[in-house]
């Protein structure tokens, strides 16, 4: 843990007497365990203070040290209350109370809290077994979905396809034999995604443009619920990019070499013709050859102002284009229970708000 960089000097202090008083007590998957949660959450927060309640977290729920522990502060005992409650919630089932209480939380916490649960998941064989009611923490995530599709969370993907797999192994198994005969013939052309980023980052290079980029594959329950609306149909596209500029005119440059270099089948521009919500961006789907089979890619790019535009204006969200659209096959009834839920909580606080 010592290669943990933590640069708030009291917080710095904090975790590495709780890690040294407490380390031959921690074993090699539990470190690993901690390690990987808080590597996650570095990624995505600043907030110092939690990586310490991450490391108490692990060290009082295996009972190596206790509550009373003068490292741990009143707001660690406050946090660690809401952690306990909301797992507590989801195993219970008590969907309505736990998503008040996700409501209601933190957003920090409510980050290390989703890569507890995700780590968990992901050491499954050696640390599933400390849930109880197992079912249920698979289901809770279905209510979810909809809160982390609105505030775009990384982990969606990961969930979606983990509790598509636990909760309807059926449909995902059929969902994964199709994708594999039609589409890919392979499981996932992983390396293939890294070609199809690194050539797309060399145009952008040589367009000398400013720019971020977000890429994520279809998650299984993508495919599926696509391929229900298309009667199961061939779904192409398996690997989406999105590319922000700064400027219009770094767009215009990326997309005159783009269309120069690259055969694309389809090209919508909603830069130059909006769509009635207002949504604005230049979308292209691009065939990428692969082996004995080919890759459907869409990539989309917008200026920073069109991507906040879009987070910023509910009409025309990724979250209200996904329920408008009707992206939620109604057998996932969990997840339309959430949307509703959510959407009404979130619709009273924004007219109260108004008031």
């Amino acid at each position: 843990m010592n290669d943990i960089i933590i640069k708030n000097p009291v917080q710095k202090a904090r975790f590495e007497i709780l890690y040294n008083e407490n380390k031959d007590c921690i074993s090699n998957d539990l470190e690993l365990l901690i390690k990987n949660v808080i590597l996650i959450f570095k990624r995505h927060s600043n907030n110092e203070e939690l990586i310490v309640l991450a490391l108490i977290y692990w060290l009082l729920y295996f009972s190596i040290i206790e509550k009373n522990h003068e490292i741990i502060t009143k707001k660690d005992l406050e946090n660690l209350k809401i952690l306990k409650n909301s797992f507590k919630l989801e195993t219970k089932w008590e969907f309505k109370s736990f998503l008040d209480e996700v409501l209601v939380m933190d957003k920090d916490l409510f980050l290390l809290k989703t890569i507890i649960k995700y780590n968990i998941l992901s050491f499954e064989k050696k640390f599933i077994n400390i849930v109880p009611n197992l079912n249920n923490y698979y289901k809770s995530i279905w209510y979810l979905i909809p809160y982390l599709t609105y505030i775009e969370s990384p982990f969606l993907s990961f969930f979606q396809d983990v509790y598509f797999k636990k909760i309807y192994p059926h449909k995902f198994e059929k969902t994964r034999k199709y994708y594999i005969e039609k589409i890919s013939k392979v499981e996932f052309p992983w390396e293939h995604m890294f070609t199809i980023v690194n050539n797309i980052w060399e145009l952008m290079t040589e367009s000398e443009v400013i720019w971020k980029t977000k890429v994520r594959r279809k998650t299984y329950f993508s495919i599926y619920n696509k391929l229900v609306r298309k009667k199961w149909a061939w779904v192409l596209d398996t690997i989406w990019i999105r590319l922000v500029f700064w400027t219009i005119d770094d767009l215009k440059i990326f997309a005159w070499n783009f269309e120069n270099r690259y055969v694309y089948i389809d090209k919508k521009d909603y830069i130059n013709n909006p769509k009635e919500n207002g949504y604005r961006s230049l979308h292209y789907k691009y065939i990428s050859p692969y082996r004995d089979t080919q890759i459907l890619v869409e990539i989309q790019i917008r200026t920073l102002e069109m991507d906040k535009e879009i987070s910023d204006t509910n009409s025309i969200s990724h979250f209200s284009y996904t329920v408008k659209q009707n992206k939620w096959h109604k057998i996932f009834k969990e997840i339309h229970a959430g949307y509703n839920y959510i959407n009404k909580k979130l619709h009273r606080e924004t007219s109260e708000n108004q008031n």
